[in-house]
């Protein structure tokens, strides 16, 4: 398996090592029960990981030489986190707030996921040529994905009460 790591950028190294611990902190918040202080502070480390391995990761093109999947993957990703971050900032915070920062960091976390499992397969496993790739590519991060899907569904908070 170590092998998949050789010859890493050090911006590959950093994306690297950044989205592991924001796959830790991911779980950390999906298993923690309490929406309290720690929960703030780990996702904003959790936001900080996956921003600088985000911007680390599109400086990298060794894989095919320009713009691919996978940087389309991390501008999705920032996307994400920006959504989710945006009512947290905002003050007054709108009505649906928790909601709205629910479903988009529960994206970007699916996302990582998917991403992560991607790159292991990728790595680990001997595919035969570039059509083998991608459907392995596709039925790994599929799996992630809907299995996420149904998670996020079946966890979502309840809709705020309307003010009148």
């Amino acid at each position: 398996m170590i092998n998949g790591f050789v010859g890493l950028t050090v911006a590959g190294w950093i994306h690297t090592i950044l989205s592991g611990s924001a796959i830790a902190m991911g779980a950390e918040q999906v298993l923690r029960t309490r929406r309290d202080r720690l929960h703030r502070w780990i996702g904003y480390a959790y936001v900080v990981a996956l921003l600088v391995g985000d911007i680390a990761i599109l400086t990298v093109y060794r894989f095919n030489g320009h713009f691919n999947m996978f940087h389309v993957g991390a501008v999705a990703n920032l996307l994400c986190l920006g959504m989710a971050m945006r009512p947290m900032w905002a003050r007054p915070r709108p009505p649906q707030w928790k909601l709205t920062h629910y479903m988009w960091i529960s994206w970007s976390y699916v996302g990582l996921l998917a991403a992560a499992l991607t790159e292991f397969v990728v790595r680990t496993q001997p595919i035969p040529g570039k059509a083998a790739s991608i459907v392995v590519t596709i039925a790994a991060s599929g799996l992630v994905t809907g299995i996420g899907a149904w998670l996020i569904a079946r966890n979502k908070p309840a809709p705020a009460p309307v003010r009148a």
